[in-house]
């Protein structure tokens, strides 16, 4: 598997968000040298430029350059985030016949209005599924009824009904077993996958560095056990783990035994095509 480390936080809503690079940087120290990149992450917060996200500019900088490096790998691409939003360059990964899986605590469908600009992270799925054509034009756009989100937690109704509109399979924390999971991406009649993991979908007791935590998540085997369901017979062509924001070294070290399950799991489907 290919590591793409990207330190980005433009994308995300918190005042906070710089920790996300931290984070980024503490998941690469445990990752092989020779198998990992890391992207360049502007400095600067960046601009909207009157469009619906915020920080535009410099979000659409990273996938650009994730895009980069992604199209060009000879193996499955892991990125690791950075915000939520890091993922929207391997969008260049899903092809006609893959299904993408959001596991994330929230649908990241956020509605896109430019009147009221939206943290990129909060709209990530909305982007790669069903954005104007002047925002990202570069990337392909995922078709909505080859995507599955599990594991939210307090969607907001109209989130809700436009995930359903869509044709977005959405099962919330109780509903994401792993036969469910496996049975809504089996629906989509896709032979590959491609895994975007947002650690907001654990509990807070799991993991320490996040930046919103909301309790009542899934616990880390529960989360390996739906990356399995979602990969079993299927190719993965690409993942994504985003959303590690730790306070401070020390306490980075105390997460990262469930977060390399995690990167364990997805390199394990990775080897298995």
């Amino acid at each position: 598997m290919r590591f793409l480390v990207v330190g980005q936080w433009q994308g995300s809503a918190s005042s906070r968000a710089m920790r996300l690079a931290d984070g980024a940087t503490a998941v690469a120290a445990d990752l092989p040298r020779t198998a990992t990149t890391t992207v360049d992450v502007p400095p600067g917060a960046g601009d909207r430029l009157d469009t619906a996200v915020a920080r535009y500019t410099s979000v659409l900088t990273v996938s650009g350059a994730v895009a980069q490096e992604a199209a060009v790998a000879s193996e499955p691409v892991l990125v690791i985030g950075g915000d939520g939003s890091s993922v929207l360059g391997a969008a260049v990964l899903v092809g006609g016949d893959t299904a993408v899986v959001r596991l994330s605590g929230s649908s990241g469908y956020r509605a896109l209005n430019r009147a009221q600009p939206v943290a990129a992270e909060t709209a990530a799925l909305r982007l790669l599924t069903d954005r104007p054509a002047d925002l990202f034009p570069d990337l392909p756009v995922v078709p909505a009824t080859s995507s599955v989100v599990a594991g939210t937690r307090g969607t907001e109704g109209a989130e809700a009904a436009a995930l359903e509109r869509a044709g977005i399979t959405h099962l919330d924390v109780d509903a994401a077993t792993p036969d469910r999971l496996g049975a809504a991406v089996a629906a989509t009649g896709a032979t590959r996958v491609f895994v975007h993991v947002d650690l907001d979908v654990l509990d807070p007791s799991e993991v320490d560095g996040l930046l919103e935590p909301v309790p009542f998540g899934l616990d880390g085997a529960a989360l390996v056990a739906l990356v399995q369901a979602a990969t079993a017979g299927r190719q993965l062509v690409g993942a994504a783990l985003t959303g590690f924001a730790p306070v401070d070294p020390d306490r980075a070290v105390d997460d990262l035994g469930v977060i390399l399950r995690i990167v364990g799991a997805l390199s394990t489907a990775a080897r298995a095509d």
